[in-house]
């Protein structure tokens, strides 16, 4: 069953109140920094953010670069 929550207002904003439960259910904690907020058909939807790996990273960075190459030569000179 679903859990019924009321808006509370902060200035011209509204917050919400996370139950300990519920954070640990989706695996977040007070102390994580970032989330990522959507909106998908009529709910909003909370995901904590992840940041890539430095392999990840790299890999980008290469791709970017292999593909525009040329781009990147005329620009270093």
């Amino acid at each position: 069953m679903p859990l019924t929550k009321r808006f509370t207002r902060i200035g011209n904003s509204f917050g919400l109140i996370f139950d300990q439960p519920i954070l640990k259910q989706a695996d977040m904690n007070p102390e994580t920094a970032e989330v990522e907020i959507s909106v998908e058909g009529n709910a909003i939807v909370l995901r904590p953010h992840r940041y890539a790996s430095d392999a990840d990273a790299r890999a980008a960075g290469r791709a970017v670069i292999k593909k525009r190459r040329r781009l990147m030569e005329r620009l270093s000179k």
